[in-house]
């Protein structure tokens, strides 16, 4: 895909703000909070709580379609609107909310390049009001399970198709099922889907979280395969879904979906194939019981 349509710099955005002509009216800027939201938003924009209103509450799982065009209708955002995601945490819940908007065949979607961070940094305005949107009617939309895998889909994949793990290299280790900072989850293994490949999320993004470009993203995943489908995991979806952005929609790779389940499942299933250390195959190479799958991906140890 086109980058120019995929990234809006915060640059560009200012610049909107500040000469509404240059802008379009059809677009709307969303923030991806996570119980949070204080400190200003951008003016203008819709806030989205990645908890409280993209999560069901009762089922442990994305919104379903009927609940998401109520959301949107709520908030004014029609199918005809072009959505531009930010939001804090590097971006990651901005990452989740373009991938879910996908998943229900929202068309126009974009990035604000480098998230609330950068905007802040440039002295970009945040304001206290509130937008006033009238609410509108979306309408029920179909799901693409294209871009989402099932646990299902993880089992299947382990010697046969390609897995990332884009989670820390302690938590790809074994070291800690958490990233820094976060608290250990005492009910979730250690470890990596057996056969599972390292690239970390960060791969894709520069100091300040901007996306490298075209050419450094190419080099950087290089060594993905494109003639097998792909599934990207790490902790609860966030960051697989950043670098399901870039692997998808920034390169155009084929069939690459988001474990949205994530290792917070994975990690606490019984039977899960589960190992530690660097090689994607653990310490004792290639189970006989994978071995035998005849794997489409050529096994190494």
């Amino acid at each position: 895909m086109n980058r120019d349509r995929l990234l809006v710099s915060c640059e560009q955005l200012m610049e909107q703000l500040r000469n509404p002509t240059t802008g379009d009216e059809r677009t709307v800027v969303v923030e991806i909070t996570d119980g949070g939201g204080s400190g200003g938003r951008i003016p203008g924009s819709v806030r989205l709580d990645w908890t409280a209103d993209l999560q069901d509450p009762v089922r442990r799982d994305l919104i379903g379609p009927e609940a998401f065009a109520a959301l949107l209708g709520r908030h004014g955002i029609t199918a005809d609107h072009t959505v531009v995601f930010l939001s804090g945490n590097n971006n990651w819940w901005a990452a989740a909310g373009y991938w879910q908007f996908r998943l229900y065949g929202h068309r126009e979607l974009r990035l604000l390049d480098g998230g609330r961070a950068r905007w802040q940094a440039l002295g970009g305005p945040l304001t206290g009001d509130v937008p006033e949107r009238a609410p509108v009617t979306y309408p029920v939309p179909a799901v693409d399970e294209t871009v989402r895998a099932r646990r299902e889909d993880m089992l299947d994949h382990i010697g046969r198709h390609q897995l990332l793990d884009v989670r820390s290299l302690e938590e790809y280790l074994g070291r800690s099922n958490t990233p820094p900072g976060v608290p250990e989850d005492l009910g979730v293994r250690c470890g990596h889907a057996l056969s599972a490949e390292h690239i970390p999320w960060n791969t894709a993004v520069r100091a300040d979280g901007t996306f490298r470009d075209r050419e450094e993203l190419a080099a950087a995943y290089a060594a993905v395969r494109t003639d097998v489908p792909t599934v990207l995991y790490c902790r609860v979806g966030w960051r697989s879904a950043h670098s399901w952005f870039v692997l998808s929609e920034l390169l155009g790779l084929p069939d690459v979906r988001n474990y949205d389940g994530a290792w917070r499942e994975f990690g606490s299933l019984i039977g899960a194939p589960i190992v530690n250390g660097p090689q994607p195959w653990g310490p004792d190479g290639i189970p006989s019981l994978v071995a035998q799958r005849a794997p489409e991906v050529p096994a190494h140890a």
